[in-house]
């Protein structure tokens, strides 16, 4: 249970990793929730949750390996280091390599330990209530409309635990589509609770009046439809899709700054002025800011503005911060992951491809997202590297204490 507990532990945390902000070497930046008192006890709790995971898999000779695992986080970590060393700021993006490490770790113990007793029941059970607590407490924020600070900053958006509305949607999607395949295709206590969590979190979705959310949403639901050959249904996503953004771009100023549309072209400008920069290894993980006021464009965000951090756009932010190496790492590891999946899905029942594809369906719905924000280095770190890890860990294992459903 101790495993279990160290697992659900790190997993939930890093739900939250806007709250580490604080500790950041950007500078600060919007509304931020913790101080760097809570934000290092945060950093403390999953270092040592993901140290314990580390230190187990030294101990069974885990740690090292040729599995699709090993290959995809040497690939990321490996041109993030590089990257890191070359860059404009070494302490800073080691650091964030450090938390990449850190990662790794929960990854390779997740699916070596999945199929352990109890394992998956508490590492989802705790993660949907945590999510589940945490989607319910966005809602009731944005009823309430407290704190008015963060309320006024997204424009009457629900931006719940985090800095800003998108970022909450970026959370929302991937747990909807986690808990829809909890809800599909596991028993019990987890199936009841991703039966809650699923339309919850499509309502706190529909609250962030997030146009990026939504176009994410929506592709991964195709997908997740598509991935169970439910054909209507993926057509019925598309329709939804296409209503929903005609009616974001006739009303393009609903709850946002009408300035917003214009200044994301200028961030995606920005973003490719680094990467013509520093083509091959970049400027370094979460350096972006230091070279922005050098390659601004006329009447780009000014420095210390959520545009001066990063272009809004994960790819363009990648291939930024980690260059042609970064970018040849990332086609890579996800290769090796699609490839790994492919080969194992088909000996998993229909339940637990259910299962595994709502997790893919919230990574595509994470890549797709991306295209309109989050920065790359971040995604990696506290989505990609998880996420693939469940994915594979279930895929690996399926649900051993649970009947295979047909």
């Amino acid at each position: 249970m101790l495993k279990a507990g160290a697992l659900a532990t790190f997993f939930v945390i890093v739900q939250f990793y806007t709250s580490l902000a604080s500790l950041s070497p950007t500078p600060p930046v919007g509304y931020v929730f913790a101080s760097r008192a809570v934000a290092t006890a945060l950093v403390g709790l999953l270092a040592l949750s993901a140290v314990w995971c580390g230190v187990s898999l030294w101990r069974e000779r885990a740690l090292l390996g040729t599995s699709p695992s090993h290959a995809i986080l040497a690939a990321w970590l490996g041109s993030a280091a590089l990257s890191s060393f070359l860059g404009l700021d070494p302490r800073s993006s080691l650091e964030v390599v450090g938390m990449m490490v850190l990662g790794a770790f929960f990854h390779l113990a997740l699916v070596r330990d999945w199929g352990g007793r109890g394992v998956p029941s508490v590492v989802l059970g705790t993660y949907l209530l945590a999510g589940i607590g945490a989607t319910a407490a966005g809602l009731a924020m944005a009823v309430t409309r407290r704190p008015a600070l963060l309320w006024a900053q997204n424009h009457g958006r629900a931006a719940g635990l985090f800095v800003t509305a998108n970022q909450f949607a970026a959370f929302l999607i991937v747990f909807a589509f986690v808990a829809l395949g909890c809800a599909l295709g596991t028993r019990g206590f987890t199936q009841r609770l991703g039966t809650i969590a699923a339309p919850l979190a499509l309502l706190a979705l529909g609250a962030t009046l997030s146009l990026a959310g939504l176009i994410g949403a929506v592709a991964g639901a195709v997908f997740y439809a598509a991935g169970l050959q439910a054909r209507r249904l993926a057509l019925a996503f598309v329709i939804v899709a296409v209503a929903g953004g005609g009616f974001l771009a006739v009303r393009p100023a609903l709850a946002h700054d009408p300035a917003y549309r214009f200044d994301r072209l200028l961030t995606w400008e920005a973003g490719r002025r680094v990467i013509a920069l520093f083509p091959l290894t970049g400027v370094g993980p979460m350096a972006y800011w230091r070279v922005y006021p050098a390659i601004r464009p006329p009447n780009g965000d000014p420095p210390g503005t959520f545009g001066a951090l990063h272009p809004h756009n994960v790819y363009l932010s990648l291939a930024g911060e980690t260059g042609a190496v970064g970018m040849a790492a990332f086609a890579y590891g996800w290769w090796r992951f699609v490839g790994s999946l492919r080969r194992r899905l088909s000996a998993r029942s229909p339940s637990e491809r259910r299962f595994v594809f709502g997790v893919c369906a919230a990574l595509i719905a994470a890549l797709v997202q991306g295209m309109f924000d989050t920065v790359g280095i971040v995604a990696m770190c506290f989505v990609w590297i998880p996420y693939t890890g469940l994915a594979l860990a279930a895929v690996t294992h399926g649900f051993p204490e649970s009947p295979r459903a047909a």
